[in-house]
């Protein structure tokens, strides 16, 4: 894996109101967004554990309030001491509750297509993860405390194994069998080992590939790509590096077609196209957005024709023409989230 250099974990566990002080990953304390309802509604929360509001993007209206959880689908996922509730985030509807058969297990992440739940516990330096469903849990024990959550699709559990201070790596656990595969993935032309940040990630809708950014504190910036039909890793390089402050501007948006993938970073005045096939950078130009307010991660969405990419930095919202390859326009405006009516005519800006 591609060697970034080393950021501490306190800055990704950072709390929200320790952002203004220090940048840290929209996995934990920025705002984050998805769409849901084929498009047609958006989901955002201000920091993971908090509520998620939903958003019919064709009126612009706020359809309903979610309690805090993980997200996948149209599906979010809550926890309430040892239950675990099921929603239709699309719907707004409580579709069903299990109770966990042990305590002292946390929810650490969801299936691809939301239907079930990953949940850890930690003791005595071993770790118990279970998979849990409508239909019962399947528990798996691995020696050591240092695990996490990373994907799940089918019979493969992706997980992330800290090395000490030295990286981590992505390991693959088969739930059936409970077997932990003899090596980490890796991308055949790096080391199996990433060092870094994982800062933002976003998943194709039929759940085969996420897609995680990860910065480093030197601001050198790459996305894994992780094919999780075929267990199979990929690193790509973005440009930049030098500054840790504009690799927290880095944002990614998938093609409506899922086949580009693009990056972009108003820090660094870059936008890259990846073509997610090959996972090569086919394409990068130049913007020019000076005074962006860096280190509070950047929100960003496409138009229903693919020609426009917004993003927002919680003061401005700006409109990139990614045929002109220029900044369109930029103007004042507070948003935590951003979100085009299917028809492309309204870009919504959200709070």
């Amino acid at each position: 894996m591609k060697r970034l250099a080393f950021v501490l974990a306190a800055v990704a566990v950072a709390l929200p109101s320790a952002a203004r002080a220090a940048a840290c990953s929209p996995l934990t304390c920025a705002a984050s967004q998805f769409s849901l309802a084929g498009g047609t509604m958006l989901g955002f929360r201000t920091s993971v554990g908090s509520p998620v509001r939903v958003v019919d993007l064709r009126t612009g209206d706020t359809k309903w309030v979610l309690p805090a959880g993980v997200t996948a689908g149209d599906l979010l996922v809550h926890q309430q001491a040892r239950m675990l509730v099921w929603y239709d985030a699309s719907r707004g509807t409580r579709l069903r509750a299990v109770t966990l058969a042990a305590k002292g297990y946390r929810l650490a992440g969801v299936s691809q297509d939301g239907t079930r739940a990953v949940v850890m516990h930690v003791s005595k330096g071993a770790t118990s993860l279970s998979v849990v469903s409508a239909r019962g849990e399947r528990t798996i024990a691995l020696p050591g405390s240092n695990w996490s959550f990373d994907a799940l699709r089918g019979d493969k559990l992706f997980l992330i194994k800290y090395l000490n201070g030295a990286g981590y790596q992505v390991r693959l656990v088969h739930v059936g069998s409970g077997r932990l595969a003899a090596k980490a993935l890796k991308d055949p032309h790096e080391s199996g080992t990433i060092w870094g940040s994982p800062f933002s990630r976003l998943s194709s809708s039929d759940g085969r590939y996420l897609f995680t950014l990860y910065i480093g504190s030197n601001g050198g910036s790459m996305v894994h790509e992780l094919d999780l039909r075929t267990a199979k890793a990929r690193c790509i390089d973005l440009p930049g590096t030098g500054d840790y402050r504009s690799s927290t501007s880095w944002a990614l948006v998938l093609a409506n077609d899922e086949r580009t993938l693009w990056a972009v970073s108003p820090g660094y005045g870059r936008v890259v196209a990846i073509d997610v096939a090959t996972r090569k950078a086919t394409s990068a130009f130049r913007i020019e957005l000076p005074r962006w307010n860096l280190g509070m991660g950047t929100s960003a969405t496409l138009s229903p024709d693919g020609g426009q990419l917004a993003i927002a930095d919680r003061e401005s919202v700006a409109v990139v023409g990614l045929a002109e390859q220029k900044v369109l326009a930029r103007n004042a405006a507070r948003a935590l989230a951003l979100g085009y009516s299917p028809d492309g005519a309204t870009l919504w800006k959200l709070m």
